[in-house]
């Protein structure tokens, strides 16, 4: 059994990965630590973990992080794991990020991204030796560095449904310009367990609301991963994400100009070349819904192509608590471990 440790485990985050680690038979949880509510029983604070786990939350400690594991799992905020990460890799423990921390090859990236988060003051990265030895976690593409990475990069929620929708445009050179526009929709909790304002049920409930136009700090990821891949060259991302009055969720609906004509068929025909063997991305012959992946590892994807071939509008569906954050975390520690990588993951949407 290989061990594991949840930072920040009484967070949706942590408690996600917790939920898939409990059923999978390769893992043990050997320990969870959170600030927030440390000193309880797990199962306290989440009733519906009573018998299947009564673990004590720890608090943080730095001798306690890393310890008797063979991986740790950082479901915390940015610049939370930049602390701890020069001690773990002396150590030669492996760990997973879900925050940007270690979404980076250079600090210069990174900077990029801290630029554009709101809750980022420092640009500068507390770690920035070890950004090298990181892998950013979209396992369909990097799923062979992944396996030998002693570090990755969780990717963020909004950017892997972009990524994974996009690739096989950017791959071929098929964006115009390499400029796309982005519809996000999303559901509540990928902003967290902490109440505020903005999601409040008497303002978010039956409700619609535009936030962050332009300048969300997933699209720094989305852009430089897709103007890297094959025959791309760059990507210009005009993201507008929204906020729904549902819990779980992210719809995507992206629009690009095609650098050649092209017949759905075909587009259609290269989708499914591209993620051939990747248990987790379904192309569709027709619109993705919320529902269709919700409480699962999927990544719906489908495309309309215009009839004179020259604009495609392709939409994914993510589960942004799954797909979009443990769920990849999850299938990224299989591969690390040499396991399957749907291996703890196999169960399906729910539905209605």
């Amino acid at each position: 059994m290989h061990r594991a440790q949840i930072i920040g485990a009484t967070g949706y985050g942590g408690l996600g990965i917790l939920e898939l680690l409990l059923g999978h038979p390769d893992f043990e949880v050997r320990s969870i630590v959170a600030r927030d509510d440390a000193g309880k029983r797990i199962s306290d604070v989440y009733p519906h973990l009573t018998d299947r786990c009564d673990l004590v939350v720890q608090a943080p400690d730095d001798s306690q992080v890393g310890a008797d594991c063979d991986i740790v799992v950082f479901a915390t905020p940015d610049r939370v794991s930049q602390g701890y990460a020069s001690g773990l890799a002396d150590a030669g423990v492996r760990f997973i990020d879900y925050s940007g921390d270690f979404r980076f090859a250079s600090a210069d990236d990174y900077a990029r991204y801290a630029e554009r988060h709101p809750s980022i003051g420092d640009a500068a990265h507390a770690a920035e030796g070890l950004l090298g030895r990181a892998v950013y976690g979209v396992s369909e593409l990097n799923h062979e560095r992944i396996a030998s990475a002693p570090i990755v990069g969780n990717p963020g929620c909004f950017a892997v449904g972009i990524i994974l929708g996009l690739a096989p445009l950017f791959a071929d050179g098929l964006v115009a310009d390499g400029t796309v526009a982005v519809d996000g929709l999303t559901g509540s909790s990928g902003a967290g367990k902490k109440p505020a304002p903005l999601q409040h049920f008497s303002h978010l409930n039956d409700n619609v609301v535009p936030y962050r136009v332009l300048s969300h700090q997933h699209v720094v990821e989305a852009e430089q991963t897709l103007g890297r891949l094959g025959m791309a060259s760059g990507a210009t991302i005009d993201f507008v994400p929204h906020l729904l009055g549902t819990t779980r969720g992210i719809l995507s609906t992206m629009h690009a100009t095609l650098s050649r004509s092209v017949s759905r068929e075909a587009l259609v025909d290269r989708y499914r070349n591209f993620f051939r063997g990747q248990p987790f991305v379904r192309v569709l012959d027709v619109p993705p819904t919320l529902k269709g992946t919700l409480g699962s590892n999927y990544c719906d994807i489908s495309l309309t192509v215009s009839q004179d071939g020259k604009r495609v509008v392709v939409m994914s569906s993510i589960d942004n608590l799954m797909k979009g954050q443990s769920g990849s975390a999850m299938q990224n520690m299989n591969l690390m471990f040499g396991l399957d990588a749907a291996a703890g993951l196999e169960r399906g949407p729910l539905y209605p």
